[in-house]
């Protein structure tokens, strides 16, 4: 048989692991790598953790060098080297290597360009400025750390951004963290975005919803910004606002390219073009509402071994992806899977949006390291099947990937409320989060309890008379009444009598998590009393309250 010829263009993550994969399943095949950088393969999503200190060294997050890929692979590398274009027809490329143009011919090609970081507009070329996107903007940033230069910037407060945070406060940095949005994870919903706000503003100052950024420069250094008016001086600052998929060549080529740049990929990832497979950060791939663009590690990672074992011949398969995405930061964990609300309002419609919330315990609270646990589902009112979570808390990681398989099971609130998941008092609680969280939102499909959100109490403070059933006095500057709960079926006239008085339409109930709100609730109803239960408890309606 003739040996195939495989030509990998990008060798950051996604190239060499589709390379080595294609070696895996075809020792005979002819694999050649190419890289316009210094560099071959690097962990992206390990960055933050040599900002901390945790990996000692760069060569620990780029261990696979060059003689590595070509003595256990024999794979050829080529780094400093550049496609200046495909020429399909002909399966060749036209490649230039220190100024040396030539041609490379290929069977099948894999293309793993991945995508190259947003620009923050009105910036300046300046010394003291980096993308967090690789080990040579890393090192820039961990020499500036060493030299007792605290001060850092990071714009963009996305997943990225974050990851950079964690990082540099780790490493002893003082972070201002600058995010236009009007919340820090733009794509989250509001309550897990302003819980995590809430405890990142322990550890570094904040500013979200900026209009006007100025940056101010001296001696090709960057001194200090300018946000909306106020002046904020720096020894540094991280760009993390985003990335563009790298399609340029395949587009020129004539490959169908989606209108946000990515490629589109059949579930063998291959282009629109036979011969041609990508994988990476630039494609578009399979997920449980239809091709999505996921810019994340572990999918380009997934990516790249479909490709690589599909460009010798085989034909594996993709699965659907739900989007899981996880970040440690300072003082917890943040993360999400599935639709986030904007997305199923899209397709579902905003009535068929189902949302439950919940403050628990990552683990026994009699445990001594134990933790709250905060946490939002989303499901379909039609069907009652899960559609995406978000959490914020420690070991969240176990909840999120149950949560992904719930998705892609078409699981619905009553399985998940009963579902079986390992139990030890230093790992989780008898009643798990997710089994809780279900269970609240079965509970509001069936009638048995019913809430409002924070947001539009304080919209119309005027027709809400607001009952704190929690142990301790809850200061507001809204006017509550209090009665425990434990006084509720003894005083339950009082409290009439109260509301009565007050000529506010709506009674809603306060507590600390929000769980003895439900139960008097209940209470309350038995008496032919009509109520709501304030979502998220003391927390939320603190957050939202804050707002004003």
């Amino acid at each position: 048989m003739k040996q195939k010829k495989i030509i990998v263009i990008g060798a950051a993550l996604a190239g060499p692991t589709a390379a080595s994969r294609a070696r895996e399943m075809d020792e005979n095949a002819e694999i050649i790598l190419l890289e316009r950088n210094t560099r071959v393969s690097y962990s992206l999503a390990g960055l933050s953790f040599h900002l901390s200190n945790e990996v000692a060294s760069l060569e620990d997050l780029n261990k696979e060098r060059e003689d590595f890929f070509e003595k256990v692979y024999n794979i050829k590398v080529l780094t400093k080297t550049e496609v200046l274009s495909i020429d399909r027809k002909k399966k060749q490329l036209v490649i230039i290597k220190e100024s040396n143009k030539s041609i490379l011919e290929y069977d099948n090609l894999i293309f793993a360009t991945g995508a190259a970081s947003i620009h923050p507009p009105g910036l300046p070329n300046v010394q003291n400025f980096r993308y967090f996107r690789t080990l040579d903007d890393l090192a820039a940033i961990k020499s500036t750390l060493d030299q007792n230069k605290k001060r850092f910037l990071v714009l963009g407060a996305g997943s990225m951004g974050l990851e950079a945070v964690d990082g540099l406060v780790r490493g002893g940095a003082e972070v201002t963290l600058l995010e236009k949005s009007s919340q820090i994870l733009p794509k989250f919903g509001e309550e897990i975005s302003k819980i995590a706000e809430s405890k990142l503003k322990e550890k570094i100052k904040i500013k979200v919803g900026f209009k006007n950024l100025e940056f101010n420069t001296e001696n090709d250094q960057l001194i200090s910004v300018i946000v909306d008016g106020t002046k904020i001086e720096t020894d540094f600052l991280v760009s993390a606002i985003g990335v563009k998929p790298r399609t340029e060549l395949l587009k020129e080529s004539g490959i169908k390219i989606n209108k946000d740049g990515t490629v589109p990929i059949d579930k063998y990832c291959r282009t629109s073009d036979k011969h041609i497979f990508a994988c990476s950060i630039c494609v578009s791939v399979p997920s449980s509402w239809g091709e999505e663009w996921i810019p994340q590690a572990a999918v380009a990672d997934k990516t790249a071994q479909v490709a690589g074992a599909n460009a010798v011949g085989n034909k594996f398969q993709i699965g659907e992806f739900t989007s899981s995405m996880i970040v440690r930061l300072p003082n917890g964990e943040v993360g999400r899977v599935g639709h986030s609300q904007d997305e199923i309002i899209k397709k579902h419609g905003k009535k068929n949006l189902g949302m439950a919330f919940l403050k628990s315990s990552n683990i026994e609270p009699y445990m001594p390291n134990s933790e709250p646990f905060y946490s939002v589902l989303y499901y379909n009112k039609r069907n009652n099947k899960i559609l995406g979570m978000e959490a914020f808390g420690k070991e969240i990681k176990s909840r999120l990937d149950s949560i992904s398989i719930a998705i892609l099971k078409g699981v619905e609130l009553k399985e998940l409320s009963q579902m079986d998941f390992a139990y030890s008092p230093a790992f989780g609680t008898a009643r798990d989060p997710m089994n809780s969280i279900a269970t609240i939102a079965n509970f509001k499909q069936d009638r048995y309890t019913s809430w409002i959100h924070p947001r539009k109490i304080y919209a119309e403070p005027d027709s809400y008379f607001i009952v704190n059933v929690g142990l301790e006095k809850f200061a507001s500057s809204l006017e509550i009444y209090n009665l425990p709960l434990e006084k509720l079926r003894s005083e339950w006239n009082s409290l009439l009598n109260e509301w009565r008085k007050s000529h506010k339409p709506y009674c809603v109930l306060l507590s600390n998590s929000g769980r003895r709100g439900h139960l008097a609730l209940r209470i309350l109803k038995s008496f032919g009393i009509h109520s709501k239960n304030i979502l998220g408890g003391f927390e939320l309606f603190t957050l939202f309250g804050s707002e004003g």
